[in-house]
């Protein structure tokens, strides 16, 4: 977001996965990305490039990896 290369509709998507992120910890699969809330009014798929897509799937999973991983 603060590079100031994504458009309204997409700022609007990182801030629904943040939100979801904030009431459930992490995403536990990216499926989650293509159901409700997160497919409408576009989908994930068709809103963003493949590039930006795989930065922000690698970012969702670095969250969901130090969630879930522990360090003792």
């Amino acid at each position: 977001i603060s590079d100031q290369s994504l458009n309204q509709q997409q700022i609007a998507f990182v801030h629904k996965v943040i939100q979801y992120i904030e009431q459930n910890g992490y995403i536990d699969s990216m499926a989650v990305l293509q159901r409700p809330p997160f497919d409408k009014p576009i989908s994930f798929v068709r809103l963003f490039d493949s590039q930006t897509r795989g930065l922000l799937l690698t970012t969702i999973e670095l969250v969901r990896y130090n969630a879930v991983n522990i360090i003792a």
